[in-house]
């Protein structure tokens, strides 16, 4: 027979709570685990057992004995609905109404949709409708009862079961969502301070060769002419006035280079350091004592000229290498030779043997003896020539010559992108 439907519709409403997967707000929710585990249980045993066991139309069967046990065994079966969803709604198929909504509620919770639940939910069905007769829907009243139960105790569980399980697994994605995008946050701050810090060290680091190639050949050029200076006999005015007038000439160039890279000053395109340049920067050094050739040729028809940075590596590297000759080098003759070519620009600096050469430019050391002998070195000026063509995308090699020399021999391409 069919359960009353007045005391039916007294116990779902706030039941179905205890299962939901998804943390939610509630009283219930904050009560320990094994008191929610058990509570539907205790309910059905202290509420709808006794019912059973007094009413024979209160349960699936015409037998007060068999209902009351058919419900106990459904409120037992219950305690096992989290741990094993299916086979707690499938014992509930041969209980009452109460305990077989809270099984599918729970089995669909946990499980979502799948063979299984489809099976079970048209068994429950099947279930919730064999207390009727079917032959007694003659009104509209009786229709009602007839879909009733199968609507209140098997399609709404499941249909909020459901519900709680996709609000679940939303709630499980965009909480992995948040963990991801939470490490890419982090993952980006790292490598945005880390970019920092390289940018700031690549900027220092280009300040310093920058610095060190300007202060190294005018410093270097100014030491020369005023020790030459200093041995001009003192009847000679004119030699010491032109002396001075150079190293005058000399300070002024060096501190408008360092202006320019401090940012105090920015030279236009057309007063960068180029390959314009070259033949000035040549016989600063002839003036200073130093023997120097340059050759330059280039571009041919058809050959585009060198870009901007690249006339401007080309001219700090031969400066370098004009300084380091002055230092180790200072009684050698040197040949500058830039040649544009297709596959790109071509220089070399090239000394001569001489017997105060100590070949490497850029060691730290210094020449046996003269006047060159007595400017310092670094150690840095091998190493910022191959910086800057390293950077554009060439080659520098420096080391003695067979002839007992010393050559630094570049090539840059013409254009940078």
């Amino acid at each position: 027979m069919r359960q009353p439907t007045d005391q039916a519709a007294q116990r779902p409403a706030h039941q179905p709570a205890d299962d939901l997967a998804a943390p939610l707000p509630g009283p219930l929710l904050r009560l320990p685990r094994p008191v929610r585990t058990i509570a539907p249980t205790a309910v059905v045993l202290l509420v709808l057992v006794p019912l059973a066991a007094h009413d024979p139309d209160f349960g699936p069967t015409t037998s007060r004995r068999a209902n009351a046990a058919l419900m106990a065994f459904g409120a037992c079966a219950l305690v096992f609905r989290r741990r094993f969803p299916a086979a707690t709604a499938a014992a509930t198929l041969l209980s009452g109404q109460l305990p077989l909504a809270l099984a599918l509620y729970g089995l669909a919770t946990r499980r979502g949709t799948g063979p299984l639940l489809y099976l079970l939910a048209v068994l429950a069905e099947l279930r919730l409708f064999v207390p009727f007769d079917l032959g007694d829907i003659s009104n509209p009243s009786s229709l009602a009862n007839l879909v009733e139960d199968p609507l209140v105790f098997g399609a709404v569980p499941l249909a909020l079961g459901l519900t709680a399980h996709q609000r679940g697994r939303t709630v499980s994605v965009l909480a992995e969502r948040a963990r991801l995008l939470a490490d890419r946050n982090r993952l980006l701050v790292e490598a945005r301070l880390h970019a920092e810090e390289r940018a700031a060290a690549a900027e220092r680091a280009r300040l310093a060769r920058e610095m060190h190639d300007v202060v190294s050949n005018r410093v270097s050029l100014i030491t020369l002419h005023a020790g030459a200076g200093q041995i001009a006999r003192a009847d000679d005015p004119a030699a010491v006035g032109e002396t001075l007038g150079l190293i005058r000439t000399l300070g002024l160039q060096a501190l408008t280079e360092l202006r320019g890279l401090l940012g105090v000053l920015v030279p236009a395109s057309d007063q960068a350091p180029s390959l314009r340049g070259l033949p000035t920067l040549v016989e600063e050094s002839r003036q200073a004592g130093l023997a120097v050739g340059l050759t330059v040729t280039g571009p041919g028809d058809g050959l585009p000229a060198p870009g901007p940075q690249v006339q401007y590596a080309a001219y700090r590297i031969v400066q370098e290498a004009l300084t380091n000759a002055h230092k180790h080098a200072p009684a050698a003759e040197v040949a500058v030779t830039v040649a544009v070519e297709p596959d790109g620009l071509r220089l070399a600096v090239v000394n001569s043997p001489t017997g105060s050469d100590r070949s490497d430019g850029a060691d730290g050391t210094d020449g046996a003896d003269g006047t060159g002998s007595q400017l310092p070195s670094g150690g840095h000026g091998l190493d910022g020539m191959r910086t800057r063509a390293d950077d554009l995308g060439g080659t520098l090699h420096a080391g003695p010559t067979p002839e007992g020399g010393f050559a630094v021999r570049a090539r840059l391409p013409l254009t940078v992108a």
